[in-house]
């Protein structure tokens, strides 16, 4: 596992970020998953199947996995993370094994309790019934299934399990562009047998599918994330898209975040910050450098409309914006910028009417 993998599911196992993810997914952004009812479970997940060379031993590896306690309605759940940083076009069979083993290790530890709860009890009698360790074994067998589909499922017509739900995140900074559902990935060469196919469906966040203002809809620092991963490779869609959600905002990021950040996403700008400075709040200050970047942009493209010259707009801008002669002149080496051309962005315009002679 490489070091940005380790460090997404250091990030999303954190149960406030994990349960916003679900949240917003499933429930439109209510806190009905919530972070104190979440306990973690061991991601590593075995069975033993059939196959033509007889018993196949299969071990999976989650990466996250979580159990969701509702404490006032007593309904449990389990809660599955994956977080890719690539694509991948299997993922919806990948998905449905991990939740195919979690139902079949719930099955294993029903049948265990059967067993252990039918040992527990007979142990109290073997002694005075005389009867051997191997003949009480077979005893408790028999009587923890009252029919054949007992004995034969190790469950009771009463047992259930646990639901299943799986959440992938893309986190590659490109679009997903593989199978969402089972039957996309299947060659079905007659359309009539799709009404006989259980098609699994993939239950994903990918930034790329996501407008702007859905980011907001987060309750933590999750949507952000997502914002930045969606215009990573994209250094001013980025600026404007934060200079538009956090226009009347700071951006507080917390160390968590941060940190995250600066180990996976591929920012050109955070990256050239980071090898000259790793100190704490660096990426806040990047963010916050783009976010004037922005705005900069449109103070320029508002002067240049107005037929004002270079040396007066950065004179001008230099005052107003808190920003060095060398950012305005660098930012007017790219104007006019097709972020520019939509009349929204001049709705945002920094820069107030411009007194005569300035």
């Amino acid at each position: 596992m490489g070091l940005k993998d380790t460090a997404a599911i250091e990030y999303f196992a954190d149960n406030e970020i994990f349960a916003d993810a679900f949240n917003y997914y499933f429930f439109g952004s209510r806190k009905v998953i919530k972070p104190e009812e979440l306990q973690p479970l061991d991601s590593a997940q075995a069975a033993t199947i059939f196959g033509t060379r007889g018993k196949v031993p299969v071990k999976r590896y989650r990466d996250i996995l979580k159990l969701a306690k509702k404490t006032d309605k007593g309904v449990f759940v389990l809660l599955g993370m994956e977080l890719q940083s690539e694509i991948d076009y299997g993922m919806t069979v990948r998905n449905m094994l991990y939740d195919a083993l979690s139902y079949d290790a719930q099955i294993k530890a029903i049948e265990n309790q059967h067993e252990h709860q039918k040992k527990s009890e007979q142990n109290v009698n073997n002694d005075n019934a005389g009867l051997t360790s191997e003949q009480s074994v077979n005893n408790i067998k028999g009587e923890c299934r009252n029919s054949s589909a007992e004995f034969l499922s190790g469950m009771t017509k009463e047992d259930k399990l646990k639901p299943v739900i799986t959440l992938v995140i893309n986190l590659s900074g490109k679009p997903w562009d593989g199978p969402r559902e089972l039957c996309d990935l299947l060659d079905i060469k007659d359309d009539a047998l799709r009404q006989f196919l259980n098609n699994y469906t993939l239950h994903i966040i990918s930034p790329d599918m996501m407008n702007d203002e859905e980011f907001l809809k987060f309750n933590t620092m999750c949507g952000f994330v997502l914002n930045v991963i969606k215009y990573e490779h994209d250094e001013y869609g980025l600026a404007a898209s934060i200079n538009e959600n956090y226009s009347d905002t700071s951006i507080n990021i917390d160390d968590k975040t941060e940190q995250f950040l600066s180990t996976v996403t591929d920012i050109e700008v955070l990256r050239e910050e980071l090898k000259k400075n790793k100190e704490v709040g660096m990426v806040s200050k990047v963010f916050h450098r783009l976010k004037k970047k922005i705005m900069v942009l449109a103070a320029i493209d508002a002067l240049k409309n107005l037929g004002k010259s270079d040396e007066d707009i950065v004179s001008y801008i230099t005052k107003r914006h808190h920003v060095t002669p060398d950012f305005v002149r660098d930012l007017m080496n790219v104007w006019p910028h097709p972020l520019l051309d939509d009349d929204e962005e001049h709705d945002n315009d920094p820069t107030p009417s411009v007194p005569a002679g300035s």
